[in-house]
């Protein structure tokens, strides 16, 4: 498989996969991976043991999010990030990366801002849920740009535009794409992640809305970011 690049950098062939989870969905990920796209070389991280195995699938038993932290950088050996961690893997992972220069604010979700995101349900730790979905979407969903599959209607404006055009209060809004790789896989390519920690550190003065969302599903959070008096040596997320 030939693995060209888009207008924006990215693999149209994505090979080299880390999964963040070894769960059901990271299982489901690994199954649908291996059975489409045999030249995939796999890495799974999750603090329990894995049970997977296979000649190209490596496991690394550590928390997801700070082994994102540590391996991510613009030569990493990936094409595509593939959460399947029940936390907010872009927030979480821009936070760690933040953390040394700003104090980190998360903004309480005001009522009114709900409102105006599709479906929306506040999350146990202070993020929120939203979808163009008011049913439970098949695992298996192909995500087809036009027509629901579930429903056979014309699909709303993909979420993640729409998020990127939400007009609330004061907020900037910073969405990263999840792409569709098979039916029911979703992922992140890692230059999106490194233009989404760009794009937050040239606007920290403004309080920011962090979105991740594929078509129709996509997790919230609010945020402002204060930088602190005394910069660390050795620390250069910003340049």
């Amino acid at each position: 498989m030939h693995n060209n690049k888009d207008q924006r950098g990215n693999p149209t062939n994505p090979t080299r996969f880390w999964i963040l989870g070894a769960g059901r969905f990271g299982q489901i990920a690994v199954k649908r991976i291996t059975r489409h796209i045999p030249e995939a070389t796999i890495t799974v991280v999750d603090q329990k043991p894995s049970t997977m195995d296979g000649k190209d699938i490596s496991a690394v038993r550590e928390d997801g999010i700070q082994w994102l932290n540590r391996t991510l950088d613009p030569n990493a050996s990936v094409d595509l990030i593939i959460p399947a961690i029940p936390v907010h893997v872009a927030a979480e992972w821009l936070k760690l990366n933040l953390k040394h220069l700003f104090h980190i604010n998360p903004l309480l979700i005001q009522d009114s801002w709900l409102t105006r995101l599709p479906h929306a349900m506040r999350g146990k730790t202070g993020q929120a849920f939203v979808s163009h979905a008011d049913f439970i979407c098949p695992d298996n969903c192909a995500e087809p740009a036009k027509i629901c599959t579930h429903t056979g209607k014309p699909r709303p404006m993909d979420l993640f535009r729409l998020l990127g055009k939400f007009d609330l209060d004061d907020v900037r809004p910073i969405v990263i794409r999840s792409h569709q790789l098979l039916p029911g896989v979703g992922g992140i390519y890692p230059a999106d992640l490194m233009a989404a920690l760009d794009t937050v550190c040239n606007h920290n003065h403004r309080p920011m809305m962090i979105a991740t969302a594929c078509r129709c599903h996509g997790v919230v959070d609010f945020m402002r970011l204060n930088k602190k008096a005394v910069r660390p040596v050795n620390v250069e997320p910003c340049s």
